[in-house]
């Protein structure tokens, strides 16, 4: 893979970005129309490539592909289903694999969606889709070092793993979560350890799905849990309480609660750097905390709306935050700041940055 863009020319880059309607290069051009990129010069890195950031846009069914450097979309692959949702994308970066949520939100009544659709990223297109039915509204989403592929349903409480998802028709395997709504969950880095938050049972939920008769493991960390995030050395999973207003540490070998902190208040994303640093996605305030690894808040970032996904450079301090009003805010995490925004499509929400 080429190296990434370097640091510095990547935050001089991003700076061209709107810091509002008519800012930097975005002045020059006019001001860009809501749900269209900002037009700026372009900024090339280090290898002659820009990053470019993958940008699910639920609203318009359509995984989009953004020119860092400049916040021009340069290509777009729509999607078919009402609301795909998460994805991630393979360590090659060649491929992604998008869950059919088919619902506009947890709260959304019905049955929702059934398949993975699998997009060739070199091709930008939709290369096939993977059918889960009769398991329904696939929302949590995640990749293992080995790129086998582990899938929620939201509606069967069920964990699916698909082990060579590059090729695979059907899930190979389904475990039972043990909870009721699980949304989102982490995996540990081999695979073989998931954890889920459940909504609707307040619990979160240890499963092996190599280890199918193992029962799961479930432990009661507060009221509506669903942002969640693994420690880097993996001992510690961080689980936001949308309702219950606190961020609880929980040991993943005893699976008991070692420590709860208040946080803001509805916090919906979890993000553990490599540091043990946190970021909190606070949708009620429309701001982002940022914690140390002693989960004592260092700062606090406001976004002017409110964000429902993050995501981080790899080697930038940088963090990007999906916003409702069709933006997205690029995060200066040295300078605590909002350093730029992108316009996009319909309701932005995952994300995830391909090194140019």
């Amino acid at each position: 893979m080429p190296p990434a863009i370097d640091r510095r020319l990547c935050l001089s880059g991003l700076a061209a970005l709107a810091l509002g309607p008519l800012t930097g290069a975005a002045r020059a051009q006019g001001a860009a129309p809501q749900g269209t990129p900002v037009q700026a010069a372009p900024m090339q890195g280090a290898a002659g490539r820009s990053d470019t950031l993958l940008v699910m846009e639920k609203g318009d069914h359509a995984l989009s592909f953004y020119e860092l450097a400049s916040g021009r979309r340069t290509g777009r692959v729509e999607l078919p289903g009402e609301y795909p949702h998460e994805f991630v994308v393979d360590r090659a970066g060649t491929r992604a694999y998008v869950a059919l949520y088919g619902a506009k939100s947890s709260t959304t009544p019905g049955p929702g969606g059934d398949a993975v659709y699998v997009v060739d990223l070199a091709a930008r297109s939709l290369a096939r889709t993977i059918d889960c039915g009769p398991f329904r509204r696939l929302h949590g989403i995640r990749l293992d070092a080995r790129d086998r592929l582990m899938v929620l349903s939201e509606d069967r409480d069920v964990l699916l793993g698909i082990d060579a998802p590059e090729r695979a028709e059907r899930p190979d395997r389904a475990v039972a979560t043990g909870g009721i709504k699980g949304h989102l969950f982490s995996l540990s880095r081999d695979g073989e350890t998931a954890y889920v938050a459940n909504i609707l049972s307040n619990t979160v939920s240890r499963v092996r799905p190599f280890a199918p008769a193992e029962a799961p493991r479930i432990a009661a960390s507060g009221p509506w849990p669903e942002g969640n995030a693994l420690s880097p050395d993996e001992a510690t999973l961080y689980v936001a309480h949308r309702r219950g207003a606190t961020l609880a540490a929980l040991a993943t070998e005893a699976m008991t609660v070692t420590r709860s902190v208040p946080t803001r208040g509805d916090v919906v994303r979890v993000d553990c750097g490599l540091e043990g640093d946190l970021i909190l996605a606070n949708y009620a305030e429309k701001s982002l905390s940022l914690l140390d690894p002693a989960l004592k808040e260092m700062a606090v970032v406001p976004l002017g709306a409110a964000p429902v996904a993050l995501a981080r450079h790899p080697s930038s301090p940088l963090a990007f935050a999906a916003l409702e009003d069709d933006r997205i805010a690029v995060v200066d995490l040295e300078g605590r700041r909002v350093q730029g925004t992108l316009a996009t499509g319909r309701e932005p929400d995952v994300m995830v940055l391909l090194p140019g």
